[in-house]
């Protein structure tokens, strides 16, 4: 018979077998790719800030924080905590997704992010870091220097609700920045 001799990969609609990821294990992921960054950025961060106070290496933090997702979802479909959960980011066909796609998609946290480290970065250059000794000092004076910190700040978090309330009024549940760059997070063919 017809069927017997399709298989599920050879689908005239492949996109008929897809099943998209849910807001919980796309939070799930988020939330081991966090937990994943802080075990190793947090313990080089504090001594960094309070003790050792190498910009170079603080370069070295904020270029693995900034290239883990777009590189590993660009180069394996998937974050660490995206494929413990089970899910994948594909492009707009359904296939593998391209540079300028995952580019566009982490666009909108990426530009953030990185005018915030390079705000930080110029403080580790000033005498008056050089005197702070814990990191409550730290975190008062990057706020006192770089009042621009907050406002970053507060467009990323503006950014996070309407990629929120636009992931739950789509069908299918799609992002703001999965729209944006023509993606879908979707589960993990096995």
């Amino acid at each position: 018979m017809m069927s017997d001799i399709m298989r599920d990969e050879d689908s005239i609609f492949p996109e008929a077998d897809i099943r998209y990821s849910t807001f919980w294990e796309r939070f799930g992921a988020s939330l081991l790719d966090g937990f994943i960054m802080l075990g190793v950025t947090m313990p080089l961060t504090y001594f960094n800030i309070t003790s050792w106070k190498i910009p170079s290496l603080y370069i070295l933090i904020g270029l693995f924080t900034l290239l883990y997702k777009p590189f590993l979802e660009y180069r394996y479909g998937a974050t660490w905590g995206k494929r413990i959960v089970g899910i994948e980011v594909v492009g707009h066909s359904f296939e593998k997704i391209t540079l300028k796609e995952e580019l566009r998609r982490v666009s909108f946290y990426l530009i953030p992010s990185l005018l915030q480290h390079v705000l930080t970065l110029v403080t580790y250059y000033s005498s008056a870091f050089l005197s702070t000794s814990n990191y409550q000092e730290f975190n008062s004076y990057i706020v006192t220097a770089n009042p621009s910190i907050l406002w970053l700040n507060g467009i990323v978090f503006i950014l996070l609700i309407v990629d929120t309330i636009t992931f739950f009024s789509t069908n299918p549940n799609r992002a703001l920045h999965d729209i944006y760059a023509g993606t879908y997070v979707i589960e993990k063919k096995r």
